[in-house]
């Protein structure tokens, strides 16, 4: 199924998204050992101001197979921000089983350089450009200022705080078991120890957020290759899929605690007792905490007493976001689902040197996009039956 994967990231890349990405392109195809010419499909997404600060590109997938020569028979484009790549390649090994490809090449990424230039995030776009929508009621929810992301995942965590008593240790604990994993993964950007006592002491960005628990926004992208051909790789099957895509406002919810993977993984519906690592989306460190509770790991609102009774680095009782997550090997062009992603793969094919889960046949990823309330994607990856 998964032939080859790569990825690069800078904290800030001197070229073009498209030379980035190309060179991303062609390392995973050296992986899967395949070249451009037998690539016929195409499966990306992309964020306003990602691509060389381009706000919208004129046919986007055209541009990606234009740049990189590649002509294709079947073409996807994916709109759910940090979860669309765990559906790239659900698709892409869709559209194989149907006949309508051999080998799909899935791209997530961009930028996130060009748009920190213009001082705002993807999510706040609007305040930068004219005619730039990000709701259909911006004339409601978007008068003030704002840091969104941010101020939302922060709100989410104060709601949290008021209803669990969930208070700023419990995310701080998080953050050091997850640094932890990433001291020993050569492609996290932090890698220094982390204590407590540094999470909470870090400045407030948006109350009750700390710097030290809010991931930082690179350049660079995740590339995977679905093919039917043989690879080296261990041979893997999706053996748990599910999506959920909410429509709601936030005044609209009941509860702004709880994400859309409660939905997702309830269509997933695999036995948690069954997987040996879990991977799940963490652009802030409430992110981690809502989607423990909203999977099933733990009730909502019992998440403080799992962090405590709980090992979670790589070498613990439960190995959650193994390599560090994107808190610490950050997040490209504002999505992390390549991070998460690629870190599955390598665990599962045992090449997760230095924080490598023993004996791992089962893991469960979990992406979430446009912010804690629209889109999630569960799925299970593991070794064909």
């Amino acid at each position: 199924m998964i032939a080859g994967f790569a990825s690069k990231v800078h904290r800030k890349f001197d070229g073009s998204a498209f030379e980035l990405m190309a060179e991303t392109v062609d390392q995973a195809l050296e992986m899967a050992g395949i070249i451009p010419g037998e690539i016929d499909g195409l499966v990306t997404t992309f964020l306003p101001g990602v691509f060389d600060g381009n706000t919208y590109l004129h046919f986007f997938t055209n541009q990606v197979r234009q740049y990189l020569g590649l002509r294709a028979r079947y073409i996807d484009m994916l709109d759910f921000g940090g979860a669309s790549a765990l559906s790239m390649i659900y698709r892409a090994q869709k559209a194989i089983s149907a006949g309508e490809a051999s080998s799909v090449i899935c791209i997530i990424g961009g930028k996130a350089s060009e748009v920190k230039a213009l001082g705002t995030t993807v999510d706040s776009m609007d305040k930068v450009y004219d005619h730039i929508s990000i709701t259909p009621f911006d004339w409601i929810y978007r008068i003030y200022d704002s840091l969104n992301p941010v101020s939302d995942y922060a709100l989410v965590a104060a709601r949290h705080a008021k209803l669990y008593g969930t208070d700023d240790t419990v995310r701080a604990k998080l953050a050091v078991q997850q640094r932890f994993n990433g001291k020993g993964n050569d492609k996290a950007m932090y890698r220094d120890d982390l204590t407590v006592k540094d999470v909470l002491a870090s400045p407030v960005i948006s109350s009750p957020l700390h710097l030290l628990e809010i991931v930082y926004p690179v350049d660079g992208f995740h590339v995977f290759v679905v093919s039917s051909k043989h690879t080296s790789l261990r041979d893997l099957e999706i053996k748990a899929y599910g999506e959920a895509h909410w429509a709601e406002m936030p005044p609209e919810l009941p509860d702004i605690t709880i994400t859309p993977a409660k939905d997702s993984s309830r269509v997933a519906a695999f036995d948690l007792e069954r997987v040996d690592a879990f991977e799940l989306y963490d652009s802030f460190t409430t992110t981690v905490l809502l989607q423990l509770e909203d999977i099933g790991l733990v009730q909502k609102g019992q998440v403080a007493k799992f962090i405590e009774e709980h090992d979670l680095r790589y070498t613990g009782d439960i190995p959650l976001n193994t390599g560090g997550g994107s808190l610490n090997c950050g997040q490209p062009a504002y999505m992390s689902g390549g991070v998460i992603l690629e870190e599955a793969l390598l665990q599962l094919n045992d090449m997760a040197k230095g924080h490598q889960v023993k004996g791992v046949n089962n893991v469960f990823i979990n992406g979430i996009g446009g912010w804690s309330r629209s889109h999630s994607v569960s799925l299970v990856l593991g070794e064909r039956n």
